[in-house]
């Protein structure tokens, strides 16, 4: 046999690492035939496009082929010179403005044009081995934020989805004044030639010590949007074209904007400054939804803490970072290693631990036992992971004695450590353990909707093993139909629903699936 030297070794592993894990950055005249100047970031998971300008917006946040960002097609091309003449150019993508609104000049509207559509200079950074940014800086605004300027970086990292956004504002005058840094990205609510809106979501957390109340939230005016607690202490909006707003305080910084048919959401997560004023009587996000009429999109913003700028110079820094995945919704939790939407569950009776989740790192992931003193007893098998594919995690284990914690860990590329995922006590998991039940008929599967009781809306959530004609239909206790939420042909897979009862009265209602050979049934309680 013959040996290979261990310097040869480690030359040929970091070769193979460099060949997978990489940025690029380029700058493109007329990007994506868009008519414009573009820097873009890239590696093998995610595109990153800025154009500075029309105010250096983000314009594109893929993931592979999946695309996130609105772009206006009846601005592509276009530049404005800044004016203080009471019009908006609407270009889509992502931008920054500082808030509140209403401190814009004495209005409210437009946004600081110098700001919004501006030629920003910009300036790049591709001399680091690990990582590209491109920095991006507007002129000082003269009209509706006077001798405010923002300065942006936006960062990629090899063999992650994630960007780093960092926002500068900074205060050019010669007084002190009061800002926060407004971070608005809009995105697409529809696929090519389609109006499939009911498949784009956005999800938060709820405050449970909100000001707002305990719903977390609170609306500028109703909207079919607005669909209230959607899974324990997540608020879900599911677009509509109702030409609304809603504004909300999470005690947990993340977002998440989801398109359920492709399975993918881009998240975003940040600070949250408790105790701090914030911008529109405390919220820390919001968002809004667009008329009928073209454009039509969806807003999911997020706001840093009201702060003071000094005079001649001062200035604050408010980060987000984006992240994209495969992964349903909706989502229970997101950090800065990925989103959970199925917690750690461990079945008694086959001994296997479970959990379903999109991770935003290239590499692997293994479930690691731990005792008290945070010392490893046993771990699980590695699994391949990436932000391309859910990651189903499926584990025969057997519970170490002295076990007190469970966690995923995900590791990169490189094998370096990245987080935790999710994690569980044992005795949670013990005392929350799936039994076995009987065999479901033919691998159909009605699950329990969510909320119930409700108010407002509710999902309901069925699965199929493969390709079937059947129907998922609501009926009242006298056997009446309500409505029929899908009849057809379905495909494989999960299929979600929601359910917005309008003019019927309160009571409890009866789910029904129907497909050849299946018949299952879940009791839905309705309470206006």
């Amino acid at each position: 046999m013959r040996t290979i030297p261990l310097l040869a070794l480690c030359f040929i592993a970091v070769v193979a690492y460099s060949q997978t894990a990489y940025v690029s950055v380029q700058v493109d005249s007329n990007y994506n035939q868009w008519g414009w100047k573009a820097i873009i970031l890239k590696n093998d998971l995610i595109t990153f496009a800025t154009v500075p300008a029309i105010g250096a917006r983000a314009m594109k946040y893929d993931l592979g082929n999946l695309q996130s960002l609105y772009v206006n097609p009846s601005e592509l091309g276009k530049t404005y010179t800044p004016a203080q003449n009471g019009q908006w150019h609407n270009f889509g993508g992502f931008k920054t403005w500082p808030a509140p609104q209403s401190s814009w000049n004495t209005g409210g509207w437009p946004p600081p044009p110098n700001l919004d559509c501006g030629n920003y200079t910009f300036q790049i950074d591709s001399l680091s081995p690990t990582y590209k940014a491109v920095s991006v800086s507007s002129p000082t605004e003269k009209w509706f934020a006077p001798n405010v300027r923002f300065e942006r970086t936006a960062t990629a990292y090899p063999g992650t989805s994630r960007i780093k956004m960092e926002q500068r504002i900074i205060n050019d005058g010669t007084s002190a004044v009061s800002w926060s840094v407004w971070g608005v990205s809009q995105s697409i609510v529809n696929h090519p030639g389609k109006t499939d809106y009911q498949n784009y979501w956005v999800y938060f957390p709820i405050n449970p010590n909100s000001h707002y109340g305990t719903s977390g939230v609170s609306p500028q005016g109703p909207s079919t949007a607005w669909k209230g607690e959607i899974a324990p202490g997540i608020y879900g909006v599911q677009f509509s074209t109702d030409n609304q707003k809603i504004y909300a305080d999470p005690d947990r910084g993340w977002i998440v904007y989801a398109d359920i048919s492709d399975s993918v959401i881009f998240a975003k997560t940040f600070d949250v400054f408790e105790g701090a004023q914030y911008p529109d009587n405390g919220a820390r996000v919001s968002v809004y939804v667009s008329g009928s009429v073209a454009p039509i999109y969806l807003e999911a913003e997020v706001k840093g803490p009201m702060v003071q700028l000094d005079a001649n110079g001062g200035s604050y820094n408010f980060t987000e970072n984006w992240w994209a995945a495969k992964v349903r919704g909706p989502n229970l939790s997101v950090d800065s290693v990925g989103a959970v939407a199925g917690k750690l569950a461990f079945n008694s009776s086959t001994k296997n631990l479970s959990g379903i989740y999109g991770v935003f790192y290239q590499g692997t992931a293994k479930v690691v036992f731990a005792g008290a003193e945070g010392e490893i007893l046993a771990e699980g098998e590695s699994h391949a992971v990436s932000p391309l594919a859910e990651f189903q995690l499926t584990d025969s284990v057997s519970i170490p004695n002295g076990a007190v914690t469970a966690e995923v860990r995900v590791y990169d590329e490189s094998s370096s450590f990245v987080g935790v995922l999710d994690s569980a006590s044992v005795s949670q998991l013990i005392s929350t353990a799936v039994q076995n039940t009987p065999a479901r008929p033919s691998g159909y599967y009605l699950a329990p909707n969510y909320p119930n009781p409700f108010n407002s809306g509710t999902v309901l959530t069925f699965s199929s093993p493969g390709a079937m004609r059947g129907s998922l239909k609501i009926y009242d206790v006298l056997g009446r139909v309500a409505t029929t939420l899908v009849e057809g042909e379905l495909g494989a897979g999960e299929h979600r629903y929601v359910w917005n009862p309008e003019r019927i009265a309160s009571g409890v209602y009866i789910a029904r699936l129907e497909a050849p050979g299946v018949y299952q049934m879940q009791k839905l309680v309705y309470l206006r």
